[in-house]
């Protein structure tokens, strides 16, 4: 693996300081992405504060790292000026990173309580193609999620691939040519997958129960469809959100209780070892990466799509973890893993082989680096006046005690 020097063009790592900010840590794609930056920052000698709700917090991060814990954007701020002060204050290169749409005006407001002495650049990243308008957004929120972009100044998006991009720009109808695309990444492990010559096959999923991830909605059907064809599978699926009571009729109304089975929330430290204990993965995002790095034989489920995909992990472009491509998905799910379950050992170990490969190229190292490079670039910002506006535009539309009671009423009266 290509070794990287990360920060090669920024301060001293002593002096330079990144803040990663994000809601609450509950176990999620981008709530380990972040543990991972910044037991990797930590690591290599960067300082790292890590600006986080109140809720939930993963207990993996460095003890070297400032934790700063919060229920509001107005107690955000009250933290950082009581207990980061100095911390920000010494700082030479300051790199704020925020994740979502959520997340990015608020860490406008961080961007806006550190000294200007030093060299501060807020990057926010896009690791969704609908990420500021997803499906079922309130056109308010659209609109002022764009407003924010903004704010944070197009060049400082980094998008995970060009398909999140593209997406955006045509949403947006804006030229994000000089927007960088930085590929989500990954720590390196150990293969820890032997191949299994059983007769059953067993498939694991890790992920957040939402909508655009609708290969969990068809899995009982392909469960169903392949128990029918012979093919002895069976299915369990860990996490939880929105989709579990549609996946529990799905499960009964295909009559599979017994075969696919929602295991609930899988906590972060048991990740390598349980998900390495199946014969197949599918998914998508960061636990697809995940598995695949740990040489299980990995099949990336695509946004929206119940049955179809484009097929195993190696064979989608580089960067691309189960995102829409210009032609729609033609692989059948239900034939590729009868394929996979009639294949012998050494085609099922080739498979492995193949798709650790593809994980191995998402390196820590080289997406730090990218970050590095455009905070020493300091490509024009958008004004201060704009972000202090938008953000608190932001607070008063989200957190306000009159837009609660709006909400109250209108839930209240429908």
């Amino acid at each position: 693996m290509k070794q990287t020097n990360p920060g090669n063009d920024i301060a001293a790592k002593a002096k330079t300081l990144f803040i990663l900010v994000y809601g609450s840590l509950r176990t999620g794609g981008i709530e380990t992405l972040i543990v991972r930056m910044a037991n990797y920052l930590a690591k290599n000698g960067f300082g790292v504060m890590v600006c986080c709700g109140d809720g939930g917090l993963l207990h993996a991060l460095p003890s070297s790292a400032h934790v700063v814990t919060y229920n509001d954007t107005g107690d955000l701020r009250r933290k950082l000026r009581a207990e980061g002060g100095s911390i920000l204050s010494e700082a030479m290169d300051v790199i704020i990173i925020s994740f979502d749409p959520i997340s990015a005006p608020r860490a406008l407001q961080v961007e806006l309580q550190c000294a200007s002495r030093g060299r501060i650049t807020h990057l926010s990243g896009v690791f969704h193609p609908r990420a500021y308008f997803m499906t079922g957004e309130r056109q308010d929120r659209i609109v002022l999620n764009h407003w924010v972009a903004r704010a944070v100044g197009y060049p400082h998006l980094f998008f995970m691939n060009e398909e999140c991009r593209s997406s955006h720009a045509k949403r947006w109808n804006v030229d994000l040519g000089r927007s960088p695309i930085a590929t989500l990444p990954i720590d390196a492990a150990e293969n820890a997958w032997a191949a299994n010559a059983g007769s059953q096959l067993r498939i694991v999923s890790v992920g957040r129960l939402v909508d655009f991830k609708a290969y969990n909605l068809g899995a009982p059907w392909i469960v169903a469809t392949l128990r029918e064809r012979g093919v002895h599978v069976s299915w369990d699926i860990y996490g939880d959100g929105p989709l579990q009571g549609k996946m529990e009729k799905e499960i009964a109304e295909c009559n599979v209780r017994d075969l696919v089975r929602l295991k609930g929330e899988l906590p972060y430290c048991d990740f390598q070892r349980t998900v390495a204990s199946y014969d197949i993965f599918v998914g998508m995002g960061t636990a697809a990466l995940e598995a695949a790095m740990l040489g299980v034989p990995t099949i990336c489920a695509t946004d929206s799509q119940r049955e179809r995909c484009y097929g195993f992990l190696h064979e989608l472009p580089y960067g691309n973890v189960g995102e829409l491509q210009s032609n729609l998905p033609a692989v059948e799910m239900p034939t590729l893993i009868a394929d996979f379950a009639h294949a012998d050992l050494s085609v099922r170990t080739k498979e492995s082989e193949m798709c650790r490969a593809a994980a191995i190229r998402y390196e820590m190292g080289g997406f730090i680096d990218q970050l590095a490079v455009i905070h020493k670039a300091q490509t024009a910002k958008p004004r201060r006046v704009l972000k202090r506006l938008v953000a608190w535009l932001y607070c008063l539309a989200t957190e306000s005690a009159a837009v609660g009671l709006l909400r109250r009423t209108v839930r209240g009266g429908s």
